[in-house]
């Protein structure tokens, strides 16, 4: 049998006085009261040193700091990632909820306010809603509340009882020159808005015949306004044919406009639009 050549080595001249002596088995460490334990893991001496901190670069922060050729660096600062960073973003996201209700409170304010002038109260001032302080418990609000609610009732009932005197129509009329009179001059109706249009119309002009077929329409929506239609000749003789249709505009039996060029007014359009645009600026609606 040949012999190798390869170098031997002696594991005995390896081993640590203290295996030799048989206190230990090779490989293994001291329980930290002394005795032998062979179940541990195998550890070895850390070869980058202890942990070490240093402080925070930002020049360099987020950056490797390994080389090649080296072992690997522990080198790294560590800024409140922990207990102090949810302790800052507690107080962050508190500080952010705190300025949130305290704008949300002065618009609230500033609305009750705006709500207030829009329904006729009278405000002598803007620093009157936000004179209080914003830490200042009282029942300020609960007074405004009930005033709202009391002065919306009131005005709920005076609308009730002004569209009660309301006359409410919903249909065209055809009038005779005696019923024009009745309507002109009635005094024992109480005073109000009441509008009142009258067409003078010929059956045998078309433009008249269009007209008072959207005025219907107009009567069924536009019910708080009187529409009426009278024949021309049997409200004035002389009135021409060519000037017809002509719109006779009243408010409160008063003749405010007589309107001869209708069809011009309306560019020979008697579409349900263009005359209900033309109504309404006649009435101001």
């Amino acid at each position: 049998m040949e012999t190798s050549n390869l170098p031997q080595d002696n594991v005995v001249q390896h081993r640590k006085s203290d295996e030799l002596s048989g206190q230990i088995d090779s490989d293994s460490e001291l329980s930290d009261d002394g005795h032998a334990t062979t179940d541990r893991g195998r550890s070895g001496p850390d070869s980058t040193g202890s942990w070490r901190r240093f402080p925070v670069d930002k020049e360099t922060w987020g950056t490797t700091t390994r080389s090649f050729g080296r072992a690997p660096s522990r080198d790294f600062a560590s800024t409140h990632t922990g207990p102090k960073g949810v302790l800052s973003d507690y107080k962050a996201k508190k500080q952010y909820e705190t300025e949130a209700k305290r704008c949300w409170s002065k618009e609230q304010e500033r609305t009750k306010g705006l709500h207030r002038v829009i329904e006729g109260a009278t405000v002598t001032s803007i620093e009157d809603f936000t004179a209080h302080s914003e830490d200042e418990c009282d029942d300020s609000g609960l007074e405004e509340d009930a005033f709202l609610v009391q002065y919306t009732q009131l005005r709920v009932k005076e609308m009730r009882d002004a569209a009660r005197r309301c006359d409410v129509h919903g249909a065209l009329e055809y009038i005779t020159p005696e019923q024009f009179l009745t309507l002109t001059s009635d005094t024992m109706k109480p005073p109000g808005s009441r509008s009142m249009l009258v067409h003078l119309y010929d059956s045998d002009n078309d433009a008249c015949c269009l007209l008072n077929t959207q005025l219907e329409v107009l009567a069924r929506k536009l019910v708080h306004v009187k529409f009426a239609a009278m024949m021309a000749k049997e409200a004035d003789a002389s009135i021409a044919m060519a000037d017809l249709p002509v719109m006779l505009v009243f408010c409160n039996q008063q003749q405010q406009e007589a309107i001869v060029d209708v069809t011009r007014r309306l560019s020979g359009e008697f579409t349900l639009e263009r005359v209900e645009a033309f109504v309404n600026e006649m009435l101001e609606l």
